[in-house]
């Protein structure tokens, strides 16, 4: 069984899309589907960042692109 997510995204230009992922599915295999690198991103959940390894219980993400340096 899956659901669809729809997911906006920030990195440098808003993108949306609209995914189906397993109804199992964590945060994680949500970011490898979409083949972003989850070490450069945080995902948010209704504004409030969410641990990678926990179940996707929401319909709608954002996905926030981390910008470090020095």
């Amino acid at each position: 069984m899956s659901k669809r997510v729809h997911v906006t995204i920030h990195a440098g230009e808003i993108s949306e899309q609209t995914v189906e992922i397993a109804e199992s599915a964590t945060y994680e295999d949500l970011l490898n589907t979409l083949n972003i690198n989850q070490e450069t991103v945080l995902v948010l959940n209704g504004g409030n960042a969410v641990p990678l390894d926990g179940a996707v219980n929401s319909d709608r993400l954002t996905i926030l692109r981390v910008v470090t340096g020095g």
